[in-house]
């Protein structure tokens, strides 16, 4: 293959005449040359601290005037002389015009020698020096000035590179060489960046304030107020398989080292000490790349990270779309899609409670939702051109994380587009002392050529086989029954047997034991934080509940909701002050509970010693984790002032410490995470649980935008899907039990109702839905997803599963309003193979039939079929994905499914 020199493409980077061009070096202001020149970063380090800290006393003054004057000097005497100055000053008179007592030697320098002002080898702050020769002589430390470069005395190559040698000057194992004529023919593989120009350059990675006025990645300020923080690429280095994360922080994991190969670069600001490594994990089987960022200070003095992006990638000029999923509780992860115009457009998720932001000197207090939550998702899509599910450039962001996040997509005045994703700044500040690292987030990214389909299908292979717990990878979770819409907080040991009961004879494998069972719990105005049973309730304890019922052989689940506690409870009045709170101001309660402070371990080492109490009193096969409201007063008694903007990542990074703990603690335990629904439903939590409560709004309806948007980031096999009564106890809408049923096993299929008031024909229909999902449930959470209709584009929506080797696949439709007199157009379907003949069956054909001669719709014992009574059709792949399957919908909310078998190869088809 041919590698094309493509560095001709960095000419369409062309400044505006005011735009900064390149950058004057604060080592070319102290007299050295360039960055790439200097070896001993050490001593530039000791030469800023004079630069920029003597500021106290009136000698200091004149020192550092001193030296800024000396440089100023000799550069303008260079470029008075034309490069003369050379031939009079040596070394040792360049270090006494810079303010030095005494010429330092210029010799060989051995990195891993190196030490800092407390005598700390650099390899013990985090530096990884392994790919540097111990014991072989390296390039000298000289201060060039222009003109200069330094060539090897055995191997003649140019250290630096710059113009033609013409005199010579000797320095250890390396000529110092001056150069007359510095100009040098234009190479399109180094191109100039005083002639590109910073803000319109595509990067990796963008500071601020030093000529790029686009959204940064990264801002910092440090102890003396400045906040420029320009870094430069130092090394690189190339590991197999992913560098580590910390503890129990979400990313995608390996089985095996060969699965991908990770670069990580290092960038220095040669000035202040910080390290910034940019990690890149790229998936073998995968067009996915995992980044996330280290800052490392390995300066000598604090430094506060005010912005911290996990990914920033710079597209070229076009016309760009934007795809996010927004919506609120009872409506989440609706699909919306936005051109992208000159300016920012941005999404994230941090609403103050207050609408000023004040900060006093001894706390900064500030309150944010602290989780993902209804209102925005972070994942997103930009799309080359406007978005098609089926074709074209697409590039796919999701964030693994569970708190405060920003999204930012800026087209800038040139037309180019910057997308940044990563912690949310309004209110974050992390201080890293000497020595200290902070970790970002993982961003995975994803590339498609087949539009936002693409995406999907990617992401959700990659997140089913390398994001969720490896153990739940093949396994079909039991039907489940909960018992909250059943009866809601009037629950008690016979009312529970009884549900298990009628449960039991539909199929249902599982009762799901959920609010109400606790401390003295009878509404949400108590009780949470007060993990054990309510013995009024529940006379025989959870354990004696769990034996009768596993008696019945049904499994137990218990809902928990861990990270609040309520005012009226015991934890509380013991500890008032284990909630987030300013202890100066009131409490902001949110449905009657307030916010433990999970940034604080006795707080988490006491909520899991009660969970693991409970968990380990009686067989327990499943728990669903609950979070009911977001945070408010996020401010903690555990850290000082300076620690506050911390807060709110901290308690994120405390979830999921605990959740970690917990899960490894009872592995055979099946963790559904919640949060007022689908309050939090991100990637950060599917490396904990398999699966995520999608809405609290479990209407048919409703559910088919929620579950198609969700689709978008994240598979079928993580979305908790339900079974509701009608009239559906949220939007009061009556669906029939067949779009119901299929709505719901297009996820992980239970229960929300009271099998008590079922007629015998509702129960014998769920009884067959229930061995239909069991039939069907592997190639569901396990097939490729094509959507086909979309519900935000018209009033039908349809998608599809199709198995690896295009054998055998699904087809689930829905009309959610129905225009009589209309006809739908035909469905075109996806993924299949087109030289094979498949077999195509309606399943569950429906009740109701138009009478022709009246024009009423009428019951029709006997089913309704699309294409005639137990008629299959035989068609081959290609007519199926170009002509389609035309469908006939009767009223709203209408469904049908059909099931694909591959029977021949198109070839044979004559013999039918």
């Amino acid at each position: 293959m041919i590698e094309e020199d493509l560095s001709y493409l960095s000419l369409s980077n062309v400044p505006g005449p005011f735009d900064p061009r390149g950058v004057i070096s604060v080592a070319t202001m102290m007299g050295l040359n360039e960055l790439e020149d200097l070896e001993d970063e050490m001593d530039l380090r000791e030469r800023w601290k004079v630069y920029t800290k003597a500021k106290d006393s009136a000698e200091d003054k004149v020192k550092s005037r001193r030296l800024e004057n000396a440089s100023w000097r000799l550069w303008s005497m260079e470029r008075v002389r034309g490069g003369d100055l050379n031939k009079d000053l040596s070394e040792g008179v360049m270090l006494r015009a810079l303010g030095e007592s005494e010429s330092r030697e210029a010799s060989s320098v051995d990195v891993n020698s190196k030490v800092n002002d407390n005598g700390n080898n650099l390899e013990s702050l985090n530096l990884d020096m392994s790919h540097v020769p111990r014991g072989k002589e390296r390039p000298p430390s000289p201060l060039l000035i222009p003109g200069q470069r330094i060539v090897s005395k055995e191997t003649k190559k140019t250290v630096s590179p710059k113009g033609s040698p013409k005199k010579r000057g000797s320095a250890g194992n390396y000529d110092i060489v001056h150069v007359d004529d510095p100009t040098e023919v234009t190479n399109w593989q180094k191109l100039d960046p005083d002639v590109i120009g910073k803000n319109t350059q595509l990067l990796e990675f963008a500071d601020q304030g030093t000529g790029d006025y686009r959204s940064p990645s990264f801002q910092v300020r440090y102890e003396d107020g400045s906040t420029l923080s320009p870094v430069y690429y130092f090394r690189h280095r190339i590991l197999k398989g992913k560098s580590s994360m910390p503890e129990f922080f979400p990313n995608i994991y390996l089985t095996n080292l060969s699965e991908a190969t990770t670069l990580v670069l290092e960038l220095h600001d040669f000035v202040t000490g910080l390290v910034v490594e940019l990690h890149y994990t790229v998936m073998h089987d995968y067009n996915a790349i995992c980044r996330h960022v280290v800052f490392i200070n390995n300066g000598d003095s604090s430094v506060s990270l005010q912005r911290v992006m996990s990914s920033t990638v710079d597209f070229d000029t076009d016309e760009y779309f934007l795809t996010q999923l927004s919506g609120s509780w009872a409506r989440e992860r609706q699909v919306v899609q936005t051109r992208l115009l000159d300016g920012i457009t941005a999404f994230q998720r941090f609403v103050y409670a207050i609408s000023i932001l004040v900060r006093y000197e001894v706390d900064d207090c500030h309150s944010g939702r602290g989780a993902s939550s209804h209102q925005h998702n972070p994942f997103a899509i930009i799309s080359s051109g406007t978005p098609n599910e089926e074709h074209g450039a697409a590039f796919g962001f999701s964030l693994l994380y569970s708190g405060n996040f920003q999204l930012e997509a800026e087209i800038s005045e040139t037309g180019r587009l910057r997308v940044n994703l990563g912690i949310n700044p309004q209110g974050f500040a992390w201080n890293l002392e000497p020595g200290e690292s902070f970790c970002s987030p993982e961003c995975v990214l994803v590339f498609s050529d087949e539009g936002i389909g693409g995406i999907s299908r990617e992401l959700h292979r990659l997140f089913c086989e390398h994001l969720i717990p490896q153990r739940w990878r093949n396994f079909v979770p039991p039907v489940l029954i909960n018992t909250w819409e059943a009866v809601y907080f009037n629950i008690s040991h016979e009312v529970v047997i009884e549900l298990a009961s009628k449960a039991k004879e539909l199929g249902i494998e599982l009762i799901v034991l959920d609010d109400g069972w606790f401390g003295h719990r009878n509404d949400t105005t108590s009780s949470l934080g007060d993990w054990y049973p309510n013995l009024q309730k529940l006379p025989y304890g959870l354990a004696g509940l769990s034996k009768e019922i596993h008696s019945m052989g049904l499994q137990f689940g218990l809902w928990f909701e861990p990270e609040m506690v309520s005012r009226d409870s015991e934890l509380y009045s013991l500890h008032p002050d284990w909630c987030l709170h300013i202890p100066a101001r009131g409490k902001t309660v949110g449905r009657n509970q307030l916010v433990l402070d999970f940034s604080r371990s006795v707080v988490r080492d006491y909520i899991f010693s009660q969970l693991s109490n409970i968990l380990s009193s009686c067989p327990i096969e499943y728990i669903k984790w609950d979070m009911n409201r977001h945070l408010t007063e996020v401010f903690s008694q555990d850290w000082p002032a300076s620690r506050q903007g911390e807060i709110a990542h901290r308690y994120v990074l405390g979830v999921y410490e605990l959740l970690g703990r917990i899960t490894n603690a009872f592995p055979h335990i099946i963790f559904e995470t919640c949060s007022g629904g689908g309050g939090r439903f991100d990637a950060g939590m599917l490396y904990f649980a398999p699966q995520i409560w999608a809405s609290d709004n479990t209407d048919a309806v409703s559910r088919i935008y929620i579950q198609y948007g969700t689709t978008l980031a994240y598979p079928i096999c993580c979305i908790g899907s339900h079974v509701s009564t009608v009239p559906n106890h949220q939007t009061l809408r009556s669906t029939s039990m067949k779009t119901r049923s299929l709505v719901a096993m297009c996820g992980t299929f239970g229960y929300e109702l009271d099998p008590r008031q079922l007629s015998e024909d509702e129960k014998g229909e769920i009884a067959a839905y229930i061995q239909l999902y069991k039939r069907l449930a592997h190639l569901i959470r396990k097939g490729n997803l094509y959507r086909l209709w979309n519900p935000f584009l018209s009033s039908s929506a349809a998608w599809m599963f199709v198995n690896n080797d295009a054998s055998q696949a699904l087809v689930f439709a829905f009309n959610i309003r129905r225009e009589v007199g209309r006809l739908l157009p035909r469905l075109l379907l996806r993924g299949l193979c087109y030289e094979t003949v498949y077999e195509v069956e309606e399943l569950c054909p429906g009740k109701l039939v138009r009478n022709i001669d009246t024009g009423a719709i009428m019951l029709d014992p006997r089913g309704v079929y699309q294409y005639g009574e137990n008629k299959k059709l035989l068609l081959s792949g290609r007519t199926l994905c170009c002509a389609g399957l035309p469908v006939k919908f009767l009223f709203d909310a209408d469904s049908v499914l059909f099931e694909l078998k591959a029977v021949t190869s198109a070839l044979s088809l004559s013999s039918f």
